[in-house]
């Protein structure tokens, strides 16, 4: 908000796990600089977005968003990385299946490292619907079921993006609320 005169309230560590090239990278860069490169290099370790955003007219919090390595050859490294997160983003790629298998990998990761944190799933690429391997009904079906809001996004087209981000930090205004 510009001439805006509140100050940040909260600094809020949001991580970004998933299979290496499900579009991490592509989705942080969009909702931080709205900006999207068809030429990203893979993540090797853990690379820092932030931006500041206000919640209500009392409640600006600055959102740090950690967008870690996906190959499991550096999992040590980006497992470092999780430590104080107040929440967790885990991307798939609509067209690859084995990056939605892969799911319960990344939330049995996460939730080992930091208990009792807000997750969503996003669904990412919905610009290749042509090449779409999982659907979103499956998609919402089997995962809200297990208590995890799902979402769908595309990087490149923008769509979605911003909701993903509005929709973690809400879960985690309301956890740290709770305490």
């Amino acid at each position: 908000m510009l001439g805006s005169n509140k100050n940040v309230t909260f600094i809020v560590k949001i991580i970004n796990v998933g299979d290496y090239s499900v579009g991490k990278t592509s989705i942080a860069v969009r909702y931080t600089k709205n900006k999207f490169s068809v030429n990203y290099l893979p993540t090797l370790g853990v690379d820092f977005y932030s931006k500041e955003v206000d919640i209500d007219e009392d409640t600006k919090i600055k959102m740090v968003l950690f967008d870690t390595v996906g190959q499991e050859r550096l999992a040590s490294l980006r497992k470092r990385y999780y430590t104080g997160a107040h929440g967790a983003v885990v991307v798939y790629d609509i067209t690859r299946k084995e990056s939605y298998e892969n799911i319960s990998y990344w939330i049995s990761e996460i939730e080992n490292k930091v208990p009792d944190i807000p997750i969503i799933i996003v669904g990412n690429k919905t610009d290749l619907e042509e090449q779409r391997a999982v659907s979103y009904e499956q998609a919402k079906k089997e995962w809200e079921s297990k208590g995890y809001q799902v979402l769908e996004t595309s990087a490149k087209l923008g769509a979605g993006v911003n909701d993903v981000y509005v929709t973690i930090v809400k879960q985690v205004m309301e956890k740290l609320n709770e305490k």
